[in-house]
């Protein structure tokens, strides 16, 4: 039914590697904090609709995020010092969520954890469902097989990503930082997972375990994108290899994502949203680009594609959109350095 929603949350080491030796020093003491995010993730139950994700960091203004227009991904970005989500988050995603609706009528299905407290008033659009306890890891579809998909998508980019590194001479390439996690998460959410495999996840109530689940969503796509990440795992040469499953359910991952919040926490939360991160340590934020140099990058990015061999129509006249937009902007800047020149010499 397309009226009927479901959401939750899950950690994400967003720069876990399949090494079980480079994993375990990667994530120890402080450092798993730092490397964690917390991920919400909400669709219907025909795949039809997949709300863009809220995603939960430690940081509220990492480095990394300077010169980058957070209007323009298609997330929202939360912080908090443990990176959980919080009664308060929570209760300003089911606002922001219910104003999505514009008056259609919605069921929104969530579990009974905590941090999603029931007493949210005024609602135009949606209904809350709240999970028995006993019953969420039976009939909590997200947490089930969905988040398997997203998290199976979201690995593939990063060891695409960290090969391409190597490719032209970067040292550490699987060091990625937020924004870098963001860029990856967003795609492998609107673009990967597809509208049957979640529409699957709803029709497989009975089944417990979430990797069978992923398994009996669509036999070929599940094995055909497993030996593409672990194909790409190979690659990476790494010693001490975990397997896929163990790597898709990384101990420590999924635990204690949420949590309820004391007054003196909200403060401190408002506390830490206004005030800059220096001790964030994601290295270098995006060096600024010109409109010049993104017009360049965009004629090369043309030259090429139409040259390559599997390119579409479709993608061709995305990148061309991008050109255009980017020449309108450049002619129109063009125009008013013009016209302000005249004016001075007048």
């Amino acid at each position: 039914m397309k009226d009927v929603f479901n959401m939750d949350e899950t950690g994400l080491f967003y720069r876990l590697q399949a090494d079980h030796s480079l994993a375990t020093k990667q994530l120890e003491g402080r450092k798993q904090d730092k490397e964690r995010l917390t991920v919400v993730i909400c669709c219907n139950e025909d795949g039809s609709e997949k709300i863009p994700l809220w995603i939960i960091g430690k940081y509220a203004k990492p480095r990394c995020f300077k010169n980058v227009n957070m209007n323009s991904l298609n997330c929202q970005y939360r912080a908090n010092k443990k990176a959980w989500m919080t009664s308060v988050l929570f209760y300003e995603y089911v606002r922001s969520f219910d104003q999505m609706m514009h008056g259609r009528r919605v069921l929104l299905v969530v579990d009974n954890c905590p941090a999603h407290p029931r007493n949210i008033e005024r609602l135009r659009n949606v209904e809350l469902f709240f999970l028995p306890p006993n019953m969420t890891s039976k009939i909590q579809h997200c947490d089930v097989g969905i988040i398997r998909a997203f998290k199976m998508h979201y690995r593939r980019r990063f060891y695409r990503k960290i090969l391409e590194g190597y490719e032209v001479g970067q040292s550490d390439p699987g060091k990625i930082n937020v924004i870098d996690a963001i860029n990856l998460a967003i795609p492998a959410w609107t673009i990967d997972v597809r509208k049957e495999t979640i529409a699957n996840c709803f029709r497989h109530r009975k089944i417990r375990s979430a990797s069978d689940v992923a398994r009996n969503l669509d036999e070929s796509t599940y094995d055909e994108e497993t030996q593409d990440l672990e194909t790409m795992i190979n690659q990476c040469g790494y010693r001490n290899k975990m397997d896929i499953d163990n790597l898709m359910n990384y101990p420590g991952e999924n635990e204690a994502c949420s949590e309820v919040q004391s007054l003196k926490d909200i403060v401190g939360t408002i506390i830490e949203n206004n005030a800059e991160d220096d001790s964030e340590d994601d290295t270098v934020s995006l060096e600024p680009v010109t409109r010049k140099e993104a017009l360049m990058a965009s004629n090369t990015l043309h030259n090429f594609m139409i040259q390559y061999k599997n390119t579409t129509p479709e993608l061709l006249d995305a990148i061309r959109k991008v050109r255009d937009e980017l020449q309108i902007d450049l002619n129109f800047k063009g125009k008013q350095t013009t016209i302000e020149s005249y004016f001075n010499r007048v």
